[in-house]
């Protein structure tokens, strides 16, 4: 878990995640918050279920790297986004995230705080020396995310751009 000044970042257990593709409302309720109003889409829970899922059950991976960390507003106690790896480090110390937040809650400074938080946990992954993550090229919200995190344009077409952020390791 990883706690900022506003935020709680908690990865799912395998039985969290599981939960949270059939229910999330029920993920939420069981966990005492409130559910996140942009529930999970169709592409998310493919990906939870052909590839999050079996590799939380491989025991020679580090279940950290596939499952969902739900973004908690404090306050609120309310499930506001989520964040993921795609997948453990590559030989060459890459990992890839993904994020999102909830409509209501953009534009606040929470998925910048989010991923400075995850930054600073990966840190202590001696494995990792450089994360990435691809946004659509209309996205400014998350183009600013991502470079207020430090993070460099690496690659770009005319749909999609590329950021890195190498880690001092």
């Amino acid at each position: 878990m990883i706690e900022t000044q506003r935020l709680i970042i908690k990865p799912l257990s395998y039985n969290e995640l599981k939960k949270h593709v059939e229910s999330p409302v029920e993920l939420a309720n069981d966990i005492g918050l409130i559910s996140s109003k942009s529930l999970i889409n169709k592409e998310t829970k493919e990906a939870i279920i052909n590839d999050l899922l079996p590799n939380m059950t491989d025991s020679n991976k580090d279940s950290l790297f596939y499952t969902m960390w739900i973004v908690i507003e404090k306050v609120k106690r309310a499930i506001i986004g989520g964040i993921c790896f795609h997948g453990e480090p590559n030989d060459n110390g890459e990992v890839e995230i993904g994020y999102g937040i909830d409509d209501d809650y953009r534009n606040q400074g929470y998925m910048t705080e989010t991923i400075d938080g995850l930054i600073h946990w990966v840190r202590n992954n001696k494995k990792v020396k450089e994360i990435y993550a691809e946004t659509v090229s209309s996205n400014i919200s998350s183009i600013r995310v991502l470079e207020k995190n430090g993070f460099e344009l690496f690659q770009q077409n005319e749909k999609m751009m590329i950021f890195k952020l190498k880690l001092n390791t």
